[in-house]
């Protein structure tokens, strides 16, 4: 590793967990306070359309994709899907299916990896499966028991993609914020649920009505309501809506860096996309002839840096949130500290800018001169914030209301995607992005533009709730069941959890320690932070604090939720660590967030048309050879010249599947030749065919104005990617469960062939993996356990204080 990247990550990495724990109370108020729930339910509504769209379009592949009928046959699942779940299960050939004892079944428990798709696979039970998800996404859209189904619809939707993933695409927009919703109370507002529960509210008198008392904003106990009244609209934790926002901005930004190629660099990247066949819905080569290459040069161009760029949002949301949050300002010593961190800052980003080679994938790549300028750009802004101290922070809450407003970014990224989707059909996930803008500084605007459609269809006559017509406050932050308790971690023990952690990370890697102290280290400081909590929490328990808006949980679940927003956080970056030539234990780094990111199914990597977009137009041919040696096309993927219809309404999954196969993920190529074999056996009374043979047809993009079917016949040539004979090659034979369901015969005696990489038993296999592997788990459970009790606790004791001042 480059001596000084390495410093410049320390210094930064110290600087930033200096910067948290000096500012934790402007941080904590502004991410455990409770907030209007209706941006978050619009985004609810919104992203689960999206993703009934998504199963939409990749229902008809279901089989090919998931089932022990499709391209992985059930013997392999353990080894390719199954992974560290299925460590200790049998693959039915070498040894029986299923578990081979209580450690094998604990090891699939703690992997996190998920699927009931590794143990029932047939056709019949991959659709009851998708079934199930469709009909837990319908819910989560409607706001039917929300919490349920979207915990629901994000295993079922894990579980899918865990058994198979030759489509992978755009799904990892909705694993992220999938995951992310579990822990969003989205159905406080426009939902099946808050419908219920309002009605069953008005029918006992205990529900603020929009043209009553509290404006449906809540009302305290009174005379007339002695229990007091409820709100329409509770509100709800911002944490999670942060870390969407988080996400979002982290996946425009890693997804706009990587794109360091030349066809960015000179523009002509829209140009090529436009003239790819693969997902453009028509046919614009005389469109793009008429236009000149420069409009389409500078959208590329604006595209580009405001990916880069789009963390600036986050910048402009906080300043707002921390102006509005009531926080007091640093004084003294610790705002002497805070211009130390910022100045650290600003030492590791010069640092780096000026070591710009190792800011690269590979020596003497693109995209070096660019980084080191950004690196230093933030340096500069860095100091500056150290030198201006505190009244840096009126600069720039000025720049939030303007530059860094976010109606800037996010109506240009409207504007982007809502274009991108009419020229090209790249799925749903580009709508489903936009839906994330609602919780990025959209959602007033969006909830305001719902008021007004909602009082013009009433002022037609149409029966629309009152709550949706006339303005309702979100709940009255001063009702007494909200917390504002005054219990708060102090500082240093912020910082301290901090440094332990960073410590456990340089021995787990610099002194060999292993995963097990990054582990040890976060449960540490967990419960340390614990103790500590609950101790300022049992001593303050009945003061209160001014604040502008309420806590959304007691002091037990701020600790859990700080906690999770912090791992979730170091998570994300950690994983999105480029891979650069000058970071050689970026892999290392990674594997200790691997349990994390496996559980959380959030192992993305942005990087769409990065480094360079495709430059030509390719296209998948299969041929079947059977066994009287008679060529036969597969005619049912995308091989052929005529298979691409202008216009296209509908995004076609095959191809993203075709590329898939062609290249972008080369262990796709034999598993999708064998597949063919198999299929062909199949649909001919069980009889192999003699072999397959893939090709890819391959030819330059058609000039603007040019005809691009003639151009293609023209100039196109055909490639041999691989040829498989089918009685040979491994898993390429129908497995005996598929001939019984077929009524086929069975199939001769040794004619199945299979190949392996991993231990035949489990005993070998259990013999590799970590004894302690278990203990981690098992310990973060305890810790959550602890923080539950906490919670009970502290409960119980609002309980008793409320009914001690009633009476």
């Amino acid at each position: 590793m480059s001596v000084a990247l390495a410093v410049a990550l320390a210094t930064m990495a110290a600087s930033l967990v200096g910067l948290v724990a000096l500012h934790h109370e402007g941080l904590r108020r502004v991410l455990l306070r409770g907030v209007d729930p209706r941006p978050l339910a619009l985004l609810r509504i919104a992203f689960g359309c999206c993703l009934l769209v998504n199963l939409f379009e990749v229902a008809p592949l279901a089989t090919y994709l998931f089932s022990d009928e499709g391209l992985l046959p059930r013997a392999a699942v353990p080894e390719v899907m199954g992974r560290a779940a299925l460590v200790g299960f049998g693959d039915g050939v070498r040894e029986p299916a299923g578990p081979q004892d209580a450690r094998a079944a604990l090891e699939f428990v703690i992997s996190g990896r998920w699927s009931p798709l590794y143990f029932v696979d047939s056709p019949a039970a991959v659709g009851v499966h998708f079934g199930l998800l469709m009909a837990a996404a319908l819910a989560l859209t409607l706001g039917f028991r929300t919490r349920f189904s979207a915990c629901a619809t994000w295993l079922l939707y894990a579980g899918l993609l865990r058994r198979g993933d030759a489509h992978w695409g755009g799904e990892q927009v909705f694993c992220a914020f999938l995951f992310l919703l579990l822990w969003a109370r989205s159905g406080a507002a426009y939902s099946v649920d808050n419908w219920r529960r309002c009605r069953a509210l008005r029918r006992h008198g205990l529900l603020s009505m929009t043209s009553g008392t509290g404006a449906g904003a809540g009302a305290r106990p009174s005379t007339e309501a002695p229990q007091g009244l409820a709100a329409i609209y509770r509100r709800v934790p911002a944490w999670p809506q942060a870390l969407m926002a988080g996400q979002l901005a982290l996946c425009y930004a890693a997804n706009g860096w990587a794109k360091a190629g030349v066809a960015w660099q000179t523009g002509d990247v829209l140009q090529m996309t436009l003239l790819r066949d693969t997902f453009v819905r028509w046919d614009l080569s005389a469109a793009i002839a008429m236009t000149g290459p420069w409009p389409l040069r500078l959208a590329s161009w604006g595209v580009l840096w405001w990916e880069r760029l789009f963390p600036l949002v986050l910048v402009g949301l906080a300043a707002r949130a921390l102006g509005r949050c009531g926080a007091p300002a640093l004084q003294g010593t610790a705002a002497a500290l805070a211009r130390v961190c910022w100045g650290g800052l600003a030492t590791a980003a010069a640092i780096a800018a000026a070591v710009p080679g190792d800011l690269v994938e590979k020596p003497d790549t693109p995209g070096a001169a660019e980084r080191a300028a950004m690196l230093a750009v933030l340096a500069v802004l860095a100091a500056a914030v150290a030198i201006a101290g505190p009244r840096a922070g009126a600069a720039v809450r000025r720049l939030a209301d303007g530059p860094l407003a976010p109606k800037w970014w996010l109506g240009f990224g409207a504007l982007f995607h809502l274009g991108n989707h009419v020229l090209l059909a790249v799925g749903a996930f580009a709508p489903a992005t936009i839906a994330v803008y609602l919780v990025c500084g959209a959602g007033p605007w969006a909830v305001a533009t719902l008021r007004r459609a909602a009082g013009w269809l009433a002022r037609r006559g149409l029966p629309v709730p009152e709550n949706l017509v006339k303005e309702t406050a979100v709940e009255d932050g001063s009702l007494p069941h909200l917390h504002r308790d005054a219990a708060a971690l102090p500082g240093w023990a912020i910082a301290a959890a901090g440094g332990l952690i960073l410590a456990g990370g340089a021995g787990a890697l610099i002194s060999g320690w292993g995963a097990g102290a990054w582990h040890a280290a976060w449960l540490a400081a967990g419960t340390g932070l614990t103790i500590i909590g609950w101790r300022i929490a049992r001593r303050d328990r009945g003061k209160t604090m001014a604040l502008v808006e309420p806590w959304a949980h007691g002091p037990a679940g701020r600790l859990a939720a700080g906690g999770l927003v912090a791992y979730h956080v170091v998570a994300l970056l950690v994983w999105q660590l480029p891979a650069w030539h000058s970071l050689p234990w970026r892999d290392s780094t990674r594997t200790l967030l691997g349990p994390w990111i496996e559980l959380s199914f959030t192992s993305q990597v942005w990087s769409m048309f990065a480094p360079n977009p495709p430059r030509d137009q390719a296209m998948l041919r299969a041929t079947v050879v059977d066994a009287a040696g008679v060529q036969h096309r597969f005619g049912t993927e995308p091989q052929r010249a005529d298979d691409l219809p202008r216009p296209a309404p509908w995004h076609d999954r095959w191809r993203k599947i075709g590329d898939n196969v062609l290249g972008q993920r080369k262990t796709l190529m034999p598993r999708h030749a064998r597949y063919l074999c198999r299929r062909w056996a199949l649909e001919h009374g069980g009889e192999a065919p003699r072999e397959v043979l893939l090709e890819m047809v391959l030819g330059p993009l058609t000039p603007p104005g040019s005809d691009p079917r003639e151009h293609f016949a023209a100039h196109h040539k055909v490639k041999p990617l691989t040829q498989v004979t089918c009685a040979e090659e491994p898993f390429a034979q129908l497995a005996p469960a598929v001939r019984a369901r077929h009524g086929l015969p069975p199939a001769p005696e040794g004619s199945l062939k299979f190949a392996w990489e991993r231990p035949g038993r489990w005993a070998d296999r259990q013999a590799r993996r970590n004894p302690l592997a278990p203990l981690w788990p098992l310990m973060a459970l305890g810790l959550l356990g602890a923080l539950a009790g906490w919670a009970r606790e502290d409960r119980r004791a609002r309980v008793a204080m409320r009914a001690s001042a009633r009476s």
